[in-house]
């Protein structure tokens, strides 16, 4: 999230508010009652929200495009550091500027109404035949015979079919972290893919394992990190993250064992070295830990998922045609 340490007087009156704040204001004071009735919660709405403005990246259709909230993570609270009204008195309270015409952003890109509204609707998940209540130590008492142990059960039609769903709309909005229910029924939260420059891409690359009409940007990576989210308390083997990885709709039905444990332990260790790691390898139980299950949105930072390994061979790259040169 975009963080600006200075602060213009006239934003020094507007106060920092919560989520939770925010929508209870705006529940209160709706300025338009009809933004009350609609099926999306409303706290997903005032998030799509934020998340747009708080971006450095100008939405399509701004123009002189400037962050208009910031977040702050000590406090977990936004303030407000767009447009402001200066034809007020001292003893006056602040009135920020929202006219969409202060900042030019078109009001389509507010929030994927569509989208979010799916998600509001979505049924409650199969708890009934999800694995809660694993006991962790029978989970894991025949790992040191066998370290590539799979250790829960594969989903049932039910499950895979209710995370399928979540999935499809999980890459609806891919520029949003996203909370999928995982293998124990509780929610796990998902990091926004990281934005790239250039144009948007428009197909899929080609994989081995990914079917090709899936959307373009759903790679291993993502379907890696969507599996180990899922892992039950968070915590699993290699095998469990490729047993979950298979109740994807965008994996290759008929890809063998061998070749899913080949590419998840290669993406494992990829997402491994993240500048903000969302797995863990636990060196001394042989197990992979998901670390992002309870953040909220605003925790993830936006070069996240960025890696850090390539910043490595690109210095050694550097450093071998340095040597040469000598």
């Amino acid at each position: 999230m975009y963080a600006n340490t200075s602060v213009p007087s006239a934003q020094a009156n507007v106060p920092s508010l919560t989520v939770q704040e925010i929508v209870n204001r705006v529940r209160s004071n709706p300025g338009d009652p009809c933004i009350l009735e609609t099926q999306e919660p409303l706290q997903d709405l005032i998030r799509g929200v934020l998340k747009i403005f708080s971006s450095r990246t100008a939405p399509l259709g701004a123009k002189g495009w400037k962050p208009l909230v910031v977040y702050e993570k000590s406090t977990k609270s936004w303030s407000w550091i767009g447009p402001v009204s200066h034809n007020l008195s001292d003893s006056e309270a602040v009135e920020e500027v929202t006219s969409p015409d202060a900042w030019g952003l078109p009001h389509k890109m507010l929030v994927n109404q569509e989208t979010l509204q799916q998600i509001g609707s979505l049924p409650e998940p199969p708890l009934t035949l999800m694995q809660i209540n694993l006991d962790e130590k029978e989970r894991f008492k025949d790992l040191r015979a066998q370290k590539s142990l799979s250790t829960i059960s594969p989903s049932s039609e039910e499950v895979k079919a209710y995370f399928r769903k979540e999935e499809v709309l999980r890459y609806l909005i891919p520029d949003r972290a996203f909370s999928y229910t995982a293998v124990d029924g509780k929610k796990s939260i998902v990091a926004p893919l990281r934005r790239c420059g250039g144009k948007p891409t428009s197909k899929a690359r080609d994989h081995f394992m990914l079917k090709r009409d899936r959307p373009p940007h759903v790679t291993i990576l993502c379907l890696v990190r969507d599996a180990a989210a899922r892992l039950p308390g968070s915590i699993g083997t290699r095998a469990d993250v490729c047993t979950l990885i298979r109740d994807s709709q965008y994996i290759v039905e008929d890809v063998s064992d061998a070749q899913v444990n080949q590419v998840v332990s290669g993406a494992l260790d990829r997402l491994h070295y993240e500048r903000d790691p969302c797995v863990q390898f636990d060196g001394e139980r042989k197990l992979w830990v998901y670390l992002h299950r309870e953040r909220e949105e605003e925790d993830f930072e936006d070069d996240g998922t960025s890696s850090t390994k390539k910043w490595r061979r690109q210095k050694k790259k550097l450093l071998n045609h340095l040597s040469t040169e000598m």
